[in-house]
């Protein structure tokens, strides 16, 4: 519910003010002084004030102005006298949102504060935008044709005609849990709504309330006036919660009231402000196991697991990681302003082989730096096996020593499929069917592994 004050110091006018806004279902605070409206503001910041131009002791441009100085983000709207247009010009100039004329009428009115605390809302939208970094390219396109990413593009078309479902996506660091929100939210009917996201492991759980609910002024040491939360700048579109996981069990309890009801309160703060949001949340971790610990609130993966999807390593994607590599090969060509024409095959084969523990991520990564320092007209495997080789020792998972894996092929050949169906069987059965544990013995997350047994069918 936004908040009005008026500041006016006939009596009748305040009255008649606070009588229609507060029907109009807004929080009014109404004043007589410009003293009496700086004091007040210190306290409760308004969204708007309505003001009188001519005032005793301090006019009403005068504190426009103060305003302005101290506290940019409130709108101000004033109210002149009939053949005053001029003055009231002039407040527009100091920074007054509107102005509006005596005598008027209270639908007028009505329509000048709507006006006024909707643009307040896009602008605040837009400074957020702003202040995104956002990536020149393009790969808010999630690539590839493998059937485990052509599944989650029919997941993402199905959870999108969908407005308010929430969203939980699972996936390894680098795998583009970001590109599927984004796409979930741009294929859906808050499109032309905001995006906003936050990484919860990126930022002190102190910090991170603060972020996502804003603050009143005066809440804490150094909160000198209202700050919006980014879930009320999201307000009509989506809100991206990135590594979930990480969210502190105290902020957790409070994200699950969001998701019930719609509402929250600003640290500091004691009205209630609704939004209308679809929150989609990601992790890299397994929930399931962080629930069983404690760690994670059962109620609140309950409510975020709705729509679940899954994003396939990019290691069981097959043929993608060539698609990937060639896509990001053009990319970086046009960015680097280089002219590699290919990829020659034993690069090719190389990236087939390499197992990409950090996935789509890494090989973006790699393929840059071998773009920049490739001296030849054909991305080569001297570039880039320097590269992959400094990546494979800190980031690949190998075997444990003294256990070597020896499997021979027989002549008729063999399926790889029918080598992997039968070890995921066998590390189930040593485990009675521990899910958990069989993940661990094929060093693999539990999710990937029940993937993979989704994939086999396997139960």
């Amino acid at each position: 519910m936004p908040t009005i004050l008026i500041v006016d110091d006939d009596p009748l006018i305040r009255s008649q003010l606070t009588e229609f806004l507060q029907m109009e279902r807004y929080d009014v605070h109404a004043v007589e002084s410009a003293e009496e409206a700086l004091d007040l503001i210190k306290v409760e910041q308004p969204d708007l004030i309505l003001s009188d131009i001519f005032l005793p002791t301090i006019d009403g441009l005068e504190l426009l102005a103060r305003v302005k100085k101290a506290y940019s983000e409130i709108e101000v709207i004033m109210i002149t006298g009939h053949g005053n247009v001029s003055t009231a010009v002039n407040a527009m100039k100091l920074g007054a949102r509107d102005y509006i004329k005596k005598p008027f009428h209270m639908d007028e009115l009505a329509l000048v504060v709507d006006r006024a605390l909707r643009n307040k809302a896009l602008d605040e939208q837009i400074a957020y935008l702003r202040r995104e970094e956002r990536q020149s390219l393009g790969f808010g396109e999630i690539i590839g044709n493998s059937e485990p990413i052509l599944q989650v593009f029919e997941l993402i078309r199905q959870i999108a005609r969908s407005p308010r479902t929430t969203v939980l996506i699972h996936g390894e660091t680098g795998t583009g849990k970001e590109l599927v929100a984004r796409a979930i939210h741009h294929n859906s009917q808050r499109a032309k709504k905001p995006f906003v996201e936050i990484n919860c492991s990126a930022i002190q759980p102190t910090l991170l309330e603060a972020e996502l609910f804003g603050y009143e002024a005066g809440a804490f040491t150094g909160a000198r006036q209202r700050k919006t939360g980014l879930l009320e700048i999201a307000d009509g579109g989506s809100f991206f919660l990135d590594e979930i996981a990480d969210m502190s069990l105290e902020l957790q309890a409070k994200m699950l009231k969001v998701l019930e009801e719609q509402t929250f309160r600003r640290v500091g703060g004691t009205k209630e402000i609704k939004i209308d949001i679809r929150v989609i949340s990601a992790t890299s971790k397994d929930l399931d196991i962080a629930t069983e610990k404690g760690d994670f609130r059962k109620d609140l993966y309950y409510r975020l697991n709705v729509a679940r999807i899954e994003i396939p390593a990019l290691r069981d994607r097959g043929d993608d990681v060539v698609i990937l590599a060639k896509h990001f090969l053009e990319f970086y060509n046009r960015e680097l302003k280089r002219n590699i024409k290919a990829i020659s095959p034993d690069v090719l084969r190389a990236i087939r082989q390499y197992s990409w523990p950090g996935n789509v991520r890494e090989l973006r990564n790699i393929i840059e730096r071998a773009v920049l320092f490739e001296t030849q007209d054909t991305l080569t495997s001297a570039s880039l096996n320097a590269l992959l080789r400094l990546s494979e020792p800190t980031l690949s998972r190998k075997p444990p020593k003294g256990n070597p894996l020896e499997i021979q092929i027989p002549p008729e050949g063999i399926a790889l499929v029918d080598i992997e169906r039968h070890l995921i069987n066998q590390a189930l059965e040593r485990t009675n069917g521990n899910q958990t544990k069989a993940a661990e013995l094929l060093m693999l997350t539990r999710e990937t592994l029940k993937y993979r047994m989704r994939k086999f069918n396997l139960h």
